[in-house]
């Protein structure tokens, strides 16, 4: 019997074609991959693009507009899986829409708000899909990673977890190029930020808990952002993994001087604002024209890396120790285009997790499914790990 599934890659921007294309190329034949956008121009150029590019794939494309609900259930149909790759704005209701008719869902959204709707799917027990949010990087594979560290000890007394979509050259005053959603890392230096402080679960405002450190010669910043420490200080505490006093929190690494910028700008200047009225002139002066600012006045790369730094600090046999977990993906060419790091990272990271439940191997088929419930040595097994642990030889791997 054939293992074949149908996917469908719900937004066709830089990231949602690269999960459209690492299904098709890393998944060995396993795929029939549809990809749905509401700009029907994008989505022709897309499908044009993969099927010169790839004249064996099975890739369809289908006009949707995710803020229609008819819309969005005429393209799930005839699916096994959605991979929710829009920005968080334009996420709610498809997961519902999703496990209604059987659909198993996958998203990379940082929103911790949404991520909540999608779980409380599964906590009023009306799951019959795999539920399974916060799939790309951070969220995503840091919870996986952090997850590994911290059961090398027994009790955690502090445990941080730290990346960064970073420009390999950076040149301007932010020391930042934009290499995702802008729309997306806006979201996350505005949010609340859930973190554990002396052993307590608290809420902290987005750029605060500023550090420095170096990292193979660098010099880096890091500082608490939203969403991406997942639902990791949940399950280390309903495992008794933490001692009375920890510490656990997620941060976003930057060059030295990107965050007082930030902070300049989202709270000096109050363009953090989500949604605020326009003043005479019609100017309103919120996130969205902050997103524009940046989209306007920072150029885009294709030569990123992506920095992850987790250590940990805890007790194992009685004594203190540390444990550490380093990796830099910088871009690389892979199937004849260059990938920059962000787009390999976190399009691995949702392909792995639904190439796992078609195997069998996540930890259950239906379901909310939490990314630490899956091992790190389980995610590497996949073909698409190779891009945390070896990008260089995925071409060779897979010939």
């Amino acid at each position: 019997m054939s293992t074949q599934k149908n996917a469908l890659v719900l937004g066709t921007g830089a990231v949602g074609k690269s999960v459209a294309e690492m299904l098709l190329t890393f998944g060995r034949g396993n795929y029939r991959v549809t990809i749905a956008d509401r700009n029907p121009e994008q989505l022709a150029t897309v499908e044009r693009d993969l099927k010169a590019r790839f004249p064996k794939a099975q890739v369809a494309s289908k006009v949707c507009d995710a803020t229609n609900a008819a819309s969005v259930r005429d393209a799930l149909r005839g699916h096994d899986y959605v991979i929710c790759m829009l920005p968080f704005n334009f996420v709610e209701g498809i997961a519902a829409a999703a496990n209604e008719l059987g659909v198993h869902y996958f998203d990379v959204t940082e929103d911790v708000e949404t991520t909540n709707k999608v779980r409380d799917i599964a906590s009023k027990g009306q799951a019959k899909v795999a539920l399974v949010p916060q799939c790309g990087l951070a969220p995503g594979y840091i919870a996986i990673a952090a997850n590994s560290v911290a059961r090398q000890l027994d009790s955690i007394h502090t445990l941080t977890l730290r990346v960064g979509a970073l420009s390999q050259y950076p040149t301007n005053a932010l020391k930042y190029n934009m290499t995702w959603s802008t729309a997306g890392v806006v979201n996350e230096y505005c949010e609340p930020c859930n973190v554990m402080l002396d052993g307590k679960p608290v809420e902290v405002p987005a750029l605060e808990g500023l550090e420095r450190f170096s990292f193979a010669g660098v010099d880096y910043e890091a500082f608490y952002t939203s969403g991406g420490v997942g639902s990791l200080i949940e399950t280390l505490q309903t495992d008794k993994m933490l001692s009375p006093h920890a510490n656990v929190a997620y941060k976003t690494i930057r060059y030295p001087g990107h965050r007082d910028l930030m902070k300049f700008l989202i709270d000096d200047l109050r363009l953090g604002i989500e949604h605020a009225a326009p003043g005479k002139d019609g100017i309103a002066f919120d996130r969205q024209l902050l997103v524009k600012m940046l989209d306007h006045g920072i150029p885009r790369t294709l030569q990123d890396v992506v920095v992850i730094f987790v250590n940990a600090i805890g007790v194992k046999d009685g004594m203190l120790r540390q444990v550490n977990f380093q990796r830099a993906i910088k871009a690389h060419t892979l199937f004849g285009r260059v990938w920059p790091a962000i787009e390999s990272t976190t399009a691995a990271g949702v392909c792995a997790m639904v190439d796992m439940h078609r195997q069998g191997t996540l930890p259950r088929s239906t379901g909310f499914i939490k990314q630490e419930d899956v091992s790190l040595r389980a995610f590497n097994n996949t073909v698409f790990g190779m891009v945390y642990e070896g990008i260089e030889g995925v071409e060779k791997a897979l010939a």
